[in-house]
């Protein structure tokens, strides 16, 4: 079996620390846009017009919107149908949606718009689109629909017409050029994340719109993936976990949820052999009664029929990510909102919402201090121009902060710090010469908690990264020591904990208390001197 939680990446970016982002809500199986628009639009030469004549199954003449793209510029224009449109003079792909009491139907024509030219999507001719198993999915309260995309596969840009069967039949009109090129993805799925629950993802793409558009595909084709979701560090209240195509010619990036659970889940997922976002998002309860997509991470995957992979997310001791201090032309660039990321997700944080306060010393006096009051839309950063070589010591301390929702009663890791001690000199561009440090207590339920008296392993992983293009990574320096404390009162008194290499990796060996949390502080030092010191308050719980 192989292990995909320890290589898992990230899609949460800084664009989500504007306001904007605030502002969306979770929508369940939020779709994607049907049609992207390409980009500028040229002059119209009044003599050139497309009319576009839309039929529903009965034959009757609808007015639908549906875009024609210029299959050489890739400007996309919105054509009503049944009235004529004024177009630039070139080869054209018209993408619609014909939609009656009791169906959809996607079509695609090509025509040439030159003088008074005509086109008519009839959704007569469209043939049913039906994708099931053999054998039969098992398990009650199993829902979930098709969505079809017709997609333009020979532009820079993406161009797809999309409809799904839930409430209606769905129909795709047959079109054998290879200028276009079509998907369905099916999923079933009961949402609760229950033990024994399975959910299905299966899709399949052709070169053209096929005239049968059907398909059955076998239990056999598919890989198993095992999902847990724990509880415990989310600031939110609700988890979600999306099975996403990617890498396809068409159809990638259809959104569906397939779990969404206020408890912490265990389930299985089956998908089609190929390329997937596996994606475990958050939300938290706003005060207002409202919403709030408060974070996540995606893990990209190329998986195998037949074969089984694990995904681990929302686990303990969330903490300082793998980002470290750089110097950048001579001068000290470090971000400050990357201070609270899962181990098994460790380069970015995997919520938003904190602040944080950063200060610089320089022989022991402070030569520069940053604030982040929280929701700066840009993210904060420290910089600071090197004058003299020598030791800076980078400390950046950071809480949890989202003033729209309450948190969870009792939150893991509501605080951590980071210090990294590392020379630096003028006019260079490197990576600073320091390890980062990532905990993971291993043992612990679905709800992050140890038992009561009981021991824990937490590896200590120290992965030095390149973290801009610009700064040299450099030669890692040799560590020299290992050490690491844990605390049973939220970091008001520290105890030492025996620290050893276990199969190969740093390992803290804690001695749990009869209740409340554990809160981690971990020190790597190398033999030139430097070291960054982590802590962790509330690691994990004792239940």
């Amino acid at each position: 079996m192989s292990s995909l939680s320890d290589r898992a990446g990230f899609s949460l970016g800084s664009s989500f620390r504007s306001r904007r982002s605030l502002a969306s809500r979770i929508v369940a199986a939020a779709l994607v846009p049907a049609i992207v628009l390409g980009s500028g639009v040229p002059a119209v030469a009044a003599g050139n017009t497309l009319t576009l004549t839309t039929l529903d199954r009965n034959g009757k003449k609808v007015t639908v919107t549906a875009n024609a793209v210029n299959l050489s510029t890739n400007s996309t224009y919105s054509v009503k149908s049944n009235k004529p449109k004024k177009l630039p003079k070139g080869s054209y792909a018209v993408l619609a949606s014909v939609k009656d009491g009791s169906s959809t139907t996607l079509g695609v024509r090509t025509v040439k718009v030159s003088g008074a030219s005509k086109t008519t999507v009839d959704a007569r001719k469209g043939k049913k689109v039906a994708v099931g198993l053999s054998p039969s999915p098992a398990g009650e309260g199993l829902d979930g629909d098709t969505v079809a995309q017709i997609c333009v596969r020979t532009t820079s840009l993406r161009h797809v017409v999309e409809g799904s069967d839930w409430n209606r039949s769905l129909y795709v009109i047959p079109n054998s050029s290879k200028t276009y090129a079509f998907a369905a993805l099916r999923t079933w799925a009961d949402g609760s994340g229950l033990p024994g629950s399975t959910q299905y993802a299966v899709m399949y793409t052709t070169t053209g719109v096929p005239t049968n558009p059907s398909r059955t595909i076998k239990q056999s084709s598919l890989a198993t993936v095992d999902v847990t979701a724990r509880r415990g560090p989310s600031g939110g209240n609700l988890s979600d976990f999306v099975a996403q195509p990617t890498g396809r010619s068409c159809g990638s990036h259809i959104y569906r949820n397939l779990v969404g659970s206020e408890a912490a889940y265990r389930t299985k997922v089956k998908v089609t052999a190929g390329k997937w976002d596996f994606r475990a998002g958050s939300s938290g309860s706003a005060k207002d009664g409202s919403s709030y997509n408060i974070g996540g991470y995606t893990a990209t995957r190329t998986v195998v029929a037949g074969k089984s992979y694990n995904l681990n997310f929302f686990r303990s001791a969330w903490g300082p990510s793998t980002r470290l201090p750089v110097v950048l032309n001579g001068r000290i660039s470090y971000s400050l909102n990357d201070m609270f990321a899962d181990p098994g997700f460790p380069r970015d944080s995997a919520e938003v919402g904190d602040k944080a306060t950063a200060t610089l010393t320089f022989g022991g006096k402070t030569v520069k201090t940053v604030k982040d009051k929280g929701w700066d839309p840009y993210g904060t950063a420290l910089e600071y121009k090197v004058k003299k070589a020598g030791w800076y010591k980078l400390t950046n301390t950071a809480s949890r902060h989202y003033p729209e929702i309450t948190f969870p009663a009792g939150m893991l890791s509501p605080k951590t710090s980071v210090t990294y001690r590392f020379k630096a000199k003028p006019n260079t561009w490197v990576t600073a010469p320091v390890y980062a440090i990532t905990m993971l207590p291993t043992g612990l339920d679905l709800n992050n908690r140890a038992k009561p008296g009981s021991s824990t392993n937490v590896q200590l992983k120290l992965p030095r990264l390149k973290g801009e293009p610009d700064a040299k990574l450099g030669k890692n320096s040799k560590v020299k020591t290992v050490t690491a404390k844990a605390s049973f009162d939220g970091g008001k008194t520290w105890r030492s904990v025996k620290v050893k290499k276990v199969s190969g990796v740093w390992t803290a060996q804690v001695t749990n208390p009869p209740s409340g949390a554990v809160s981690l502080r971990a020190r790597v030092t190398d033999t030139t001197g430097g070291y960054t010191d982590v802590t962790i308050i509330r690691a994990y719980a004792i239940g």
